[in-house]
């Protein structure tokens, strides 16, 4: 699992940054569909602050999926996107993201 906590952990920091080439590399198609969804429902929320920093807790499983936390924190506070990862081909991907109520 270690694998994961370092695929997840770049992930989160490319999230930070706004590296989109390097996000791009992390999303099955089902994922990227999932991501777009999420960018415009928190655009028409307001936007978002610059995020300060991350935190990722790699949990259990759900079937085939490894269940991963990303903490996104900024000076308003701080959100958990709940992501589904997949191994593809022997690397990691996002295939499913939401926000945590």
């Amino acid at each position: 699992m270690a694998e994961l906590q370092a695929a997840a952990e770049t992930f989160a920091n490319d999230l930070k940054n706004q590296n989109i080439a390097g996000l791009m590399m992390a999303f099955t198609p089902n994922g990227m569909m999932k991501a777009m969804a999420m960018q415009s429902q928190m655009a028409a929320q307001g936007g978002q602050q610059p995020v300060t920093g991350v935190n990722v807790t790699v949990g259990g499983q759900e079937g085939e999926d490894h269940l991963v936390d990303i903490e996104m924190q900024n000076a308003g506070g701080s959100a958990v996107i709940s992501t589904k990862w997949k191994d593809v081909a022997g690397a990691w991907k996002v295939d499913d993201m939401a926000l945590k109520a």
